[in-house]
């Protein structure tokens, strides 16, 4: 029933991609082009075409079994992702997936009432939080002797994985990407490096067992 569950989909994003395109009437990438890369400085960006692949593009690398990278690895297949370009399909590095951070939580790119809107987690039917607003996780995570807010998203496709993860009441953008499918170690690896940005000592990897089981939220769990 609807509204009962908040299973994930990135189909919708897919759509949204084929409205802007319409609605702006030129193709989705040179509107993101003009709208989000310049504006928050990224010069590494760019649609995943196997048809021309990038020149600095990276081989990329799936699990050969059961999704997960230890057991070993194969290289990952050359197929055409350029159809789901709204919800994906984007080469990139770490640095500019951070730049675009920077520039969501300076203000470059959206209103702060668009911001708003797309940071608040819709609810269930039930009245519980999704903790999912419009294409953003939303945790509480810790920060200190506190919590804070975290948003952000993660996830894998076509050979490569991202985390990344924002705190806006503190102005901390982090990006890690590898070029390995389901690399399930990204989530607590963030959540590291946020509290090395916020002037912490780096907690040990069995310490992280509790948030990583929180900050792992910003991975979805199918595609």
């Amino acid at each position: 029933m609807p509204c009962t569950s908040p299973p994930y989909s990135s189909y919708g994003w897919t759509l949204v991609g084929a409205v802007v395109e319409a609605a702006a009437d030129e193709p989705f990438l040179d509107f993101m082009q003009r709208e989000v890369f310049d504006p928050s400085e990224m010069k590494d960006t760019a649609l995943d075409d196997a048809r021309r692949p990038a020149a600095r593009r990276t081989r990329l690398y799936w699990p050969f079994a059961a999704r997960n990278p230890r057991l070993g690895v194969e290289s990952a297949n050359d197929g055409d992702i350029s159809c789901i370009q709204g919800a994906g399909a984007l080469l990139s590095t770490p640095s500019d997936v951070a730049r675009f951070g920077l520039a969501m939580l300076g203000g470059r790119l959206l209103r702060s009432d668009t911001l708003d809107l797309l940071r608040t987690p819709l609810e269930l039917e039930s009245g519980e939080s999704t903790g999912y607003g419009l294409g953003w996780f939303v945790r509480s995570v810790p920060f200190g002797e506190e919590a804070t807010t975290a948003i952000g998203h993660g996830g894998s496709t076509g050979g490569g994985s991202t985390s990344f993860l924002t705190l806006p009441e503190h102005g901390i953008v982090v990006a890690v990407t590898t070029n390995i499918s389901y690399a399930g170690k990204l989530p607590s690896l963030s959540l590291r490096l946020e509290r090395i940005f916020g002037g912490m000592e780096a907690p040990a990897s069995q310490d992280l067992d509790g948030d990583s089981a929180r900050i792992d939220e910003f991975r979805p769990r199918a595609w």
